[in-house]
């Protein structure tokens, strides 16, 4: 239905009304000469649609039926190209118009990463354009495949990476790279030593021969696990020894927390820059460069869509926030958070999968600064191995 409409308005047609006479006579006429007519209505004056090439050979056919014919409207393209005859301007713009759009289409209008990137996209954008693929290029001058290459050797952890063309998009598909799991290295020799004082809990021995067991105090350092191996027939085996051995330690651990602190606080003065990118072309829209003294910058880009398409137009906005440096006092429950927080650091470093059984703390205020003693039960793994290093020759 919508092809039909669209057919009837670019050859143009017009609605006329017939008068007097008899009608039918009028109507089997044009049956006969072929002439084809649609949305007749019906009643005293009746309106009908014709072709408007076809309008002429109704006049002779309405004499003789008697009628008389009257055009109500017209429509379709040859009508409006006729009343703008007089005016070349527009000819001219809408053949400049389509120009532009044509040379347009031959270049990328927008950068779309998609996938899993496991890189910053502002990173991607760069690299991209450093090789060659930015808004605004051409088309042409882009090779898919060898871009791809160069980008993944620039991006190690990028396992696969493809690029489409779709219209003036390009579209960067990317895959992240599965790490492999760390291969423990078993080569050479070496003794498991304690890593800290303590109280053994549990023993998982992999290789080699140990020589404590479980409920057995220990101290740094000590051997728990001998490289030396001796077999069924009394001979000796070098091995590389491996094993996990869980024993109960004492930690201590001090942090200070000076109560005088610098802060950054906004003084209320802001700025904003404005810049419009038009095929990655900057046009400032701000008058003024960048302001002097201390400054909290964010950034946002906004691009620009048409019908779901994105246009290779985007408004890109600075926001500059004034700032100053003032010495505050902290209180003491915020004191006491930041104690909190760098003892949380510091364990969490210091045992890594190992777990707090107890905590005791202590905390001594001076004049100017917050200590605070932690005395920390934990459970971890103290096996450490000590390479054994044999001189030959």
């Amino acid at each position: 239905m919508f092809s039909l409409k669209l057919t009837r308005w670019l050859i143009g047609f017009a609605r006329f009304s017939v008068r007097g006479g008899s009608p039918e006579r009028f109507y089997t006429s044009c049956a006969r000469k072929g002439i084809y007519l649609w949305d007749i209505s019906a009643g005293k004056t009746t309106s009908v649609c014709v072709a408007a090439r076809s309008y002429r050979a109704l006049r002779p056919l309405a004499r003789r039926a008697g009628c008389r014919l009257k055009v109500l409207e017209k429509r379709g393209l040859p009508f409006l190209l006729y009343r703008t005859r007089g005016h070349m301007g527009l000819w001219a713009g809408g053949a400049v118009f389509l120009a532009i759009v044509f040379v347009l289409s031959l270049r990328v209008w927008c950068v779309q990463i998609t996938g899993e990137c496991p890189y910053p996209t502002a990173e991607v954008e760069n690299a991209l354009a450093a090789e060659g693929l930015s808004r605004g290029v051409w088309k042409s001058s882009v090779d898919p495949r060898i871009l791809a290459s160069r980008m993944m050797l620039k991006f190690p952890d990028i396992r696969w990476m493809s690029i489409n063309m779709h219209g003036c998009e390009a579209e960067i598909a990317v895959r992240k790279k599965i790490q492999k799991p760390e291969i423990a290295d078993f080569s050479g020799f070496c003794n498991i030593k304690a890593s800290a004082t303590g109280q053994v809990l549990s023993m998982k021995v992999y290789a080699g021969t140990p020589v404590v067991q479980k409920g057995d105090a220990v101290v740094k350092d000590q051997l728990l696990v001998n490289a030396v191996v001796e077999d069924q027939l009394g001979g000796n085996t070098l091995v590389h020894a491996s094993a996990e051995i869980i024993a109960e330690t004492s930690r201590d651990l001090t942090v200070r927390v000076n109560l005088k602190q610098p802060k950054t606080i906004p003084t209320g003065k802001t700025v904003f820059r404005r810049n419009l990118n038009l095929f990655g072309a900057r046009i400032p829209l701000s008058l003024f460069g960048k302001p002097a003294g201390s400054w909290n910058i964010s950034r946002s880009e906004s691009s620009v869509s048409l019908f779901g398409t994105v246009l290779p137009l985007s408004v890109y906005e600075e926001k500059w926030e004034e700032t100053r440096v003032a010495e505050t006092v902290l209180t003491k429950q915020q004191a006491l958070t930041a104690a909190k927080q760098e003892a949380d650091r510091q364990i969490k470093e210091l045992l890594g999968s190992g777990k707090v059984i107890s905590e005791k703390s202590e905390e001594k205020w001076e004049s100017s600064a917050l200590v605070k003693t932690i005395h920390l039960t934990c459970e971890e793994n103290i096996a450490q191995e000590s390479a054994i290093f044999i001189k030959t020759g």
